[in-house]
């Protein structure tokens, strides 16, 4: 077995990616259990009934106004509004229809909500939420390998038999990639089949045409590419920092305070388009293929940038190669021990 293989057989043995897989399943059948539930492909017969009896009530209380010109005047439960200045100015008939109607006779719809899942149109987003979620995964199980061998002297072990530094690492990332791309893949995959399902029995699938599917499989690979991206963000901190705890303190730093320091930062400089600063910013350009920023100028002249795919792609690239690069050269040149 080779350096490689063996690195995904170690990686597939841990305990934390069972975990971690485990955790995925049971989000995604959570999922599932979720739009099942709440998405139905319309109101029942009884609904309906009901809804139309509060519809009638209510157009029978504005036929009942609209045909008492002493509705206000006799009914201890509308006359305060003659006594408000709010009102002093309105017709018998519009106050009738300001407190009694919506601008139109009430109908039985006005009384329902019911929820339908669209898997045309929101199926795309919510998987890739999923993919986004494992990707997160991915990048804490990267750091995680990486730095328990440090934490338990298994790189140090391991160097004495591959001596190599470089062929060390490019195994280890390669190997994270490989598990990465195919969690990602599959979570794609079986997230599209459970709304498909879900769809069919409790929603709509809609039109899944040739521009759907070039769409969506667009957005989704974006955001496999992205996962790919945090997973090697991850190994790469790890790396830099020896230890699990420093990269995914890194990690967890930025995600819950980082970004809100960065547009604190922004707005007290009074950087145009402060958002820009953001990397969330840049990630939702990337994955939506493109974000547009407004802001007002001092003439109030509404002014526009616009962040496209490509340009988030090669930030956000850059930012990955450029820790990837840092941990290559660290663990090259630094001492082991």
């Amino acid at each position: 077995m080779n350096l490689y293989q063996s690195e995904i057989h170690r990686t597939r043995r841990r305990v934390l990616t069972l975990i971690f897989a485990i955790m995925a399943g049971v989000g995604l059948l959570a999922l599932t259990v979720i739009m099942w539930f709440n998405s139905s492909t319309g109101p029942t017969e009884a609904q309906l009934a009901d809804a139309q009896e509060i519809a009638d009530e209510m157009n029978g209380e504005y036929e009942e106004c609209a045909s008492d010109e002493n509705f206000f005047e006799d009914s201890p439960d509308w006359s305060w509004a003659l006594e408000d200045e709010y009102y002093e100015d309105y017709s018998h008939e519009e106050m009738c229809a300001e407190f009694f109607t919506t601008g139109s006779e009430w109908v039985a719809e006005d009384f329902i909500y019911t929820y339908t899942f669209h898997l045309d149109r929101e199926g795309v987003y919510i998987i890739m939420g999923a993919v986004l979620v494992v990707g997160l995964l991915a990048m804490l199980l990267s750091a995680s390998a990486i730095g328990a061998e440090w934490t338990s002297g298994g790189m140090a072990n391991l160097l004495v038999w591959h001596p190599n530094r470089l062929r060390v690492w490019g195994a280890k990332l390669g190997a994270a990639l490989t598990i990465t791309a195919a969690s990602l893949v599959a979570t794609a995959i079986v997230a599209f089949g459970l709304l498909y399902l879900t769809a069919s029995v409790r929603g709509e699938v809609g039109n899944l045409n040739a521009v759907w599917w070039e769409d969506s499989l667009e957005i989704i690979s974006r955001t496999v590419a992205l996962g790919l991206g945090m997973s090697v963000l991850g190994a790469s901190l790890a790396m830099l920092g020896r230890h699990t705890a420093i990269a995914g303190g890194i990690i967890a730093g930025y995600l819950i305070i980082g970004d809100l320091l960065v547009r604190f930062a922004s707005i007290a400089l009074r950087i145009e388009f402060p958002e820009r600063l953001s990397l969330y910013t840049w990630v939702e350009a990337w994955l939506l293929g493109r974000k547009e920023l407004f802001q007002w100028t001092a003439a109030g002249r509404e002014e526009t940038m616009v962040i496209t795919s490509t340009d988030a792609g090669i930030l956000i690239g850059l930012v990955i190669a450029g820790f990837a690069v840092l941990a290559t050269w660290a663990f090259a040149k630094r001492d082991v021990t």
